[in-house]
């Protein structure tokens, strides 16, 4: 490879990755002299240790209040009021409506394990709380599409429109941590979820690069959908060809413009994916055997079994939601996202994963009044949070726990942080006072009856919580608390204790107090923030080099 050739378009930036070296391999094969492989190799044995990046998204909202922002209340769900009764006792806006059955023997109250308070729905991921930081003073946002937009790009100054192009600044979680880490790695950033599946969303509106885009940051940073194990081994099977000779098909095209400095820069992350690129390359084409078999990945029967993986988990499933278009995530089921992501980590393919649950609004359960009490009582996402999160999520720690990492005495797990949210909660009441004085669209008492049995009472709400696993996590806290009374999160000071101006049980302000200027309820910005800085990565130097536009600071108190 003649230096000429090589530097003919210095100075247009842009980082090379691994599959663009391997482009270059097949076109010119792999130079060999020794100034270039050494220059590589004293490169690659100062590069840190590897970092994985895990986000798993129950889309569609939790019922948190039953989750980590547990709260106990009476179940009002079953009370006999007679018909046309607009002064029940207790009051409509003062009935709290549980799951069907709640409290009873798999619904109970609130517990403490260690020192995390958690409700039922939490129950079954008990086993991870050692090694977990849970945040329940945190609010999501209570539209699905915003919410789930701030989760990917943190928060900004101002408000972003979701149908806004995305600017060239901005970077999703996954983006800006595979842009720091992912240059020596062929697939960085894996993603089961699709922007536009979310039956609100128009087609016609959301086009290339608004709402969620994948491209933005250095081409191996952009998002590759996982979809399902047979469209990932088919995607395997082409990069294995591209590395082999075999079938001469390039993954993409070599860049065209490459640094100036590229040679002079030896801990540059061009030189760092040219070395990982040689090793790929001489793995895969024969020359010290092939290391990873696309054929086989993703059908071990031994991890099919503990990931309790059926034939139908690898499907696909589409929703109509809003009279719109029945939509498809493209996704398997989340205990196949799950075991594909642990393949994928285990052969150095892939860094960031999101992982999501493939059914469209599967936890967007709405119900009126009257529906609560024919119901007696709301839906029970027992068996859903179990399915979606906690069973296959056990499988995945599990499996990273016992697996060694290319660091000598560390595990995955150990190098890996694991964020656990969901774009909203649920409510568990309705307030019905605007109903009650609104003479002029609700003039008879009949009226207004109708429409209190015909609110909504588990809609969209912003009060919800999130967790933290990893190997950098503190594990077995509690950072916040719901109150009691105000069934909201009680803010937050910086070093993540309680502001003292509020009641730590009920949440209320103290009389003659006020809230402390530095005290906060943490959102999707927090978490993003908090993210990166598991991972070592330093949200304000982010942001001032333009990767990113994220403005929220990380809950430090949350590292180890």
């Amino acid at each position: 490879m003649k230096r000429r050739a090589f530097l003919q378009g210095a100075g247009a930036g842009g980082a090379i990755s691994v599959l663009d070296w391997l482009g270059w391999f097949e076109r010119y094969g792999v130079p060999g002299t020794a100034k270039s492989l050494g220059l590589a190799s004293a490169a690659a044995q100062v590069v840190a240790e590897p970092k994985y990046l895990i986000y798993w998204f129950q889309e569609g909202g939790w019922d948190s209040y039953c989750m980590f922002g547990a709260v106990d209340t009476p179940n009002n769900s079953t009370l006999t009021v007679p018909a046309g009764t607009l002064h029940p006792v207790p009051e409509w806006s003062q009935q709290f409506y549980r799951p069907k059955g709640y409290p009873s023997a798999t619904q109970s109250l609130k517990k403490v394990q260690g020192n995390i308070e958690y409700g039922y729905l939490a129950a079954d991921g008990m086993s991870l709380f050692p090694d977990m930081a849970v945040v329940a003073s945190h609010q999501g946002n209570a539209f699905h599409s915003g919410s789930r937009l701030e989760y990917h790009y943190g928060k900004y100054a101002s408000y972003y429109a979701p149908s806004a192009l995305r600017g060239a600044q901005e970077r999703t979680v996954l983006q800006a941590f595979c842009e720091a880490y992912g240059s020596s790695v062929p697939l960085p950033h894996v993603s089961w979820h699709r922007w536009l599946s979310d039956g609100e969303l128009s087609e016609a509106t959301y086009t290339e690069g608004k709402g969620y885009y994948e491209k933005l940051g250095p081409a191996y940073a952009h998002t590759v959908y996982g979809q399902t194990p047979a469209d990932m081994r088919a995607r395997l099977a082409s990069v294995g060809g591209v590395t082999s000779g075999a079938k001469g098909v390039r993954i993409r095209q070599f860049v065209d413009k490459l640094h100036d400095n590229f040679l002079s820069g030896k801990d540059g992350e061009s030189v760092r994916a040219f070395a990982s690129a040689v090793q790929i390359h001489r793995q895969l084409s024969g020359a010290t055997g092939i290391t990873v078999n696309p054929a086989t990945m993703f059908t071990d029967a031994t991890l099919r079994a503990e990931f309790g993986v059926a034939a139908t988990d690898e499907q696909t499933t589409s929703t109509v939601v809003n009279s719109m278009p029945a939509r498809s995530k493209n996704s398997p089921n989340t205990n196949v996202q799950a075991m594909m992501t642990y393949e994928l980590m285990r052969a150095g393919l892939s860094i960031g994963f999101w992982i999501e649950n493939r059914q469209i609004r599967g936890f967007d359960s709405h119900r009126s009044r009257s529906s609560i009490k024919s119901n007696q009582g709301q839906t029970d996402q027992l068996a859903t949070m179990r399915a979606n999160l906690w069973t296959p999520l056990k499988a995945l720690v599990s499996r990273l726990k016992s697996t060694a990492s290319p660091v000598q005495g560390k595990s995955l797990f150990d190098l890996t942080t694991i964020v656990v949210c969901s774009e909203m909660g649920r409510t568990l009441s309705g307030d019905v006072q605007a109903i009650l004085m609104d003479n002029t669209k609700y003039p008879t008492d009949t009226d207004k009856y109708n429409e209190i049995m015909a609110q909504d009472c588990c809609q969209h709400w912003e009060v919800s919580s999130c967790a933290f696993l990893g190997g950098t996590v503190r594990g077995d806290r509690q950072w916040g608390r719901v109150g009691s009374s105000s069934l909201k999160g009680i803010p937050l000071m910086p070093d993540g204790t309680l502001d003292p101006a509020y009641d730590p049980i009920t949440g209320a302000l103290i009389a003659g107090r006020t809230k402390n200027a530095s005290s906060f309820v943490s959102d999707a910005g927090h978490v993003y923030a908090t993210a990166l800085h598991l991972t070592g990565l330093d949200g304000a130097a982010l942001l001032a080099a333009g990767k990113g536009k994220n403005v929220r600071a990380p809950m430090k108190f949350i590292k180890k």
